[in-house]
């Protein structure tokens, strides 16, 4: 127990910008970040810019919030990649190797956000384990991709850390706001990533209207707040939406194009009706993997089936869930639903998923202990 305090401890000064000493991390934080370091320098792994953020750099250069202001379709994500390029060229290193350098970073945040998330929704009993097992599935998944999905998994748990970190606290704090801005900048790389962390913005103000009316009544600053970050991103959300559109045709059938670009269009395939969709590979597969992978879908609804019947019960888990552990389920349920029209905003879910499963395991490890016997 004195451990799972000293964990929450360190995500509180990590945040709040108090001191931290490295003594007091996990020793799964600590393998994971330094693993993800040794990998970057001896070359193994490198997390590269895409070639949106080379074409700015070269045609902005050091105007970011001119492009920004300007209406610019990647002005927001620019404003994000920014930095990397000013000090690579500052200190004369590669922009790749610096945006190397700075996941390792996020993943060494996220750990930290993880763990505050892990206590504020599931306590302080089993805190440990549970934080260990996320984070080192999270070192697994850092190097099966690049770095931009990163940033925008790392601005997805910011969000949910102001939500969860504040019907807790129930005192709206500027680190909440903060928490919630950066989310949805950081998640502004790609325009379904943002479209996802805006929704989960709204999110936070409508769990607390729903469950909690008396928490959103003291602190009436939480829904001006979380108003003013999705007032700032809604002309870039549009914008990315509209071009988006556009791209698919611009018809009215173009958002049903749109679901070859994400998971729709594997359950489009699986069932026969691939033909009616203009139907993007599967991003790093191909061969019989890919012809697999079509069928994930059919996983998810076969394990959900066998949960049920082992005393599953979405519904009532919902009801007697509180506001944090509400808000981790709708971040699930927004990146499934956004991962129908994009593989990268159905990814916005695994972590939370990774947090929803390990804070669930011993519950449903009982259940199918009783069903054995």
């Amino acid at each position: 127990m004195h451990h799972d305090r000293a964990g929450a401890n360190r995500a509180d000064q990590l945040i709040s910008g108090g001191p931290m000493k490295i003594e007091q991390l996990s020793l799964v934080v600590i393998f994971a970040t330094l693993a993800l370091l040794l990998t970057v320098l001896v070359g193994w792994k490198t997390f590269t810019l895409n070639s949106q953020a080379w074409d700015m750099w070269q045609s902005v250069g050091h105007d970011p919030l001119g492009v920004l202001l300007s209406g610019h379709p990647h002005g927001l994500r620019y404003l994000v990649y920014y930095p990397v390029f000013a000090v690579a060229e500052f200190a004369n290193l590669p922009p790749d190797l610096v945006f190397s350098f700075e996941c390792v970073l996020v993943l060494f945040f996220m750990s930290m956000l993880v763990a505050r998330i892990d206590v504020d929704v599931w306590g302080s009993q089993g805190h440990v384990w549970r934080r260990d097992v996320v984070v080192f599935c999270m070192f697994v998944m850092s190097m099966l991709m690049n770095g931009r999905l990163l940033l925008a998994f790392c601005g997805y748990l910011l969000i949910i850390f102001a939500g969860a970190d504040w019907y807790k606290q129930r005192e709206w704090k500027p680190v909440h706001a903060i928490s919630a801005l950066l989310g949805c900048l950081l998640a502004g790389v790609s325009s379904g990533t943002l479209l996802a962390a805006m929704g989960l913005s709204a999110g936070i103000i409508l769990v607390a209207f729903l469950m909690d009316a008396k928490l959103l009544k003291n602190n009436p600053i939480a829904a001006v707040s979380i108003a003013l970050t999705l007032a700032l991103f809604v002309g870039y959300a549009l914008i990315g939406l509209g071009k988006n559109l556009a791209y698919y045709g611009g018809d009215e059938a173009a958002v049903f194009r749109m679901l070859g670009h994400g998971a729709g269009g594997d359950i489009a395939r699986s069932v026969g009706l691939g033909d009616l969709l203009e139907q993007d590979d599967l991003p790093g597969v191909g061969g019989r993997l890919a012809s697999i992978l079509q069928y994930w879908w059919v996983g998810v609804v076969a394990a959900s089936t066998v949960a049920r019947c082992y005393g599953w019960r979405p519904i009532h888990m919902v009801k007697t869930s509180g506001p944090g552990l509400n808000l981790v389920h709708l971040s699930i349920i927004i990146a499934m639903a956004g991962g129908l029209f994009g593989y990268s905003v159905l990814l916005m879910g695994y972590i939370p998923f990774l947090m929803f499963a390990s804070g669930n395991a011993k519950p449903i490890m009982s259940r199918f202990a009783v069903s054995a016997q």
